[in-house]
């Protein structure tokens, strides 16, 4: 083999061996796993509409799910007492079919400096962008969006979410926001794939 086709071969294994997911440098296995909801590989994120980094994933994520059938996105709202009442909007906004909608002006309105914190700040935001404000307030304070909360706190705790945004593939392999990219979910979703063929 000539030089050159060996430095080829080298560049090509290189190459190869660093884009493999890495344990402790991509990704982190989550022990025990937990079982997915859906028959599709499901993308859990744990985020809060005022988080900046957050906000800088969205258009990442969104391009990324972009035609893709094999892969389901669940959001998760944070999970800090003091980010409640956007936790509570969250699910107020998604129970009302407003979340997708909104989900963009609430990240920018917040990075433009309005306390969407304030509920009564947020109450005349939503009510001035087309949500029916009476609805949203009754579904806002139920006990249905409590449950809802208490469960996102609960799965947080388990899976040891320490910040946010946070990505869950499939229940098994944690990423932080920081570090997603395109091919190295793309890698993740291939690996809980070839994991749910050979568990029974």
């Amino acid at each position: 083999m000539g030089k050159s086709a060996a430095g080829w071969l080298l560049l090509f294994f290189s190459v190869f061996a660093f884009a493999q997911p890495e344990v402790g440098r991509d990704y982190l296995p989550i022990d025990p796993p937990l079982q997915p909801a859906t028959k599709k590989i499901e993308l859990l994120e744990f985020f809060y509409y005022g988080c900046p980094e957050c906000s800088d994933l969205e258009p990442f994520l969104q391009e990324w799910l972009n035609g893709r059938n094999d892969v389901e996105m669940v959001r998760v709202p944070a999970f800090r007492s003091s980010w409640l009442p956007l936790a509570r909007t969250y699910y107020a906004l998604r129970a009302l079919g407003q979340e997708n909608r909104l989900r963009g002006r609430i990240f920018s309105a917040i990075r433009g400096g309005t306390n969407l914190n304030d509920e009564h700040v947020l109450f005349v935001w939503i009510g001035r962008r087309g949500v029916d404000l009476k609805k949203f307030e009754s579904i806002y304070a139920s006990k249905e969006v409590q449950m809802k909360i208490s469960e996102s706190v609960d799965l947080a705790m388990h899976l040891g979410i320490a910040g946010v945004p946070a990505l869950v593939v499939d229940g098994k392999y944690l990423v932080m926001g920081d570090l997603a990219r395109g091919d190295l979910l793309d890698q993740l979703v291939d690996m809980a794939k070839h994991r749910r063929m050979i568990t029974p």
